[in-house]
């Protein structure tokens, strides 16, 4: 009995410390490449007849000189009115910051893009370009925040409509300032938070997100994640409220 109590101690012992030793590898190594999706649908029928999905693609690439992250967005929503089917959101969103490591540490040159065709805003599409400064406040294996601030370019056709109700459209650019803050914090093994912030700024336009995310791990690869979104979108000649809002509840899967 002595002996068996023995290798059971010493096997959990093991175990743990092999546990430990993985975690501790994985917060000194982080993955090179990471790949998560996220979806979330609803449906509804009855009294009311909606569908409502919205998909995602993040990826975030580290190297030794660069440090890069890519995002996609498409968001469809549908109602049945009278018979009719009536299409009330439809949205695909694409942006890049690529990130080159200067030897300070934590100090970075940055190159952003994006494209945003959004159906319902007001706008055919809005486009940018900018280049700047990157850094991180503060980088810790619990919480991070890290900012970016430059100049840009922004390229857009924007809807116009008449007396008479009918629609144009107007095509401008211009100079822009874009700035952005991420914040990052692990509230325990399973919880993460995120605050991320960004404006974009000029003559013509102010454009403004802010992405409030709790992601909760449930087994292995996959988690649920809770958005609250605001997008403020000020233009001269906009018909369209200038602010929306979005709260979902979406499935995440870690593909790697």
């Amino acid at each position: 009995m002595t002996l068996t109590l023995s290798f059971q101690a010493s096997a959990s012992s093991d175990l743990l410390k092999k546990l430990y030793l993985k975690e501790k590898r994985q917060k000194e190594n982080p993955k090179e490449v990471t790949l998560s999706g996220e979806l979330g649908v609803l449906t509804a029928s009855g009294n009311t007849n909606t569908s409502t999905f919205k998909g995602a693609l993040t990826s975030e690439h580290e190297m030794p000189q660069w440090s890069n992250r890519y995002y996609s967005e498409i968001a469809y929503q549908q109602n049945e009115v009278d018979g009719s089917t009536v299409v009330t959101a439809q949205r695909f969103l694409v942006n890049a910051q690529l990130d080159y490591k200067l030897p300070s540490k934590n100090n970075r040159l940055f190159l952003y893009g994006e494209y945003d065709d959004n159906r319902f805003n007001g706008f055919r599409y809005q486009a940018a370009v900018a280049a700047g400064w990157s850094s991180h406040a503060w980088k810790s294996e619990e919480s991070q925040l890290r900012y970016s601030v430059g100049p840009g370019y922004s390229y857009a056709e924007r809807e116009i409509i008449d007396e008479e109700n009918h629609k144009s459209y107007d095509t401008f650019n211009e100079m822009i300032v874009r700035a952005s803050l991420d914040y990052r914090l692990e509230l325990n093994d399973t919880a993460k938070f995120r605050q991320f912030v960004s404006t974009e700024a000029g003559q013509e336009t102010n454009r403004s997100r802010s992405e409030t995310t709790l992601t909760t791990s449930i087994i292995e690869s996959l988690a649920m994640k809770l958005s609250f979104v605001m997008i403020y979108n000020d233009s001269t000649l906009q018909v369209n409220d200038d602010l929306s809002t979005e709260t979902s509840i979406s499935l995440v899967y870690q593909f790697f």
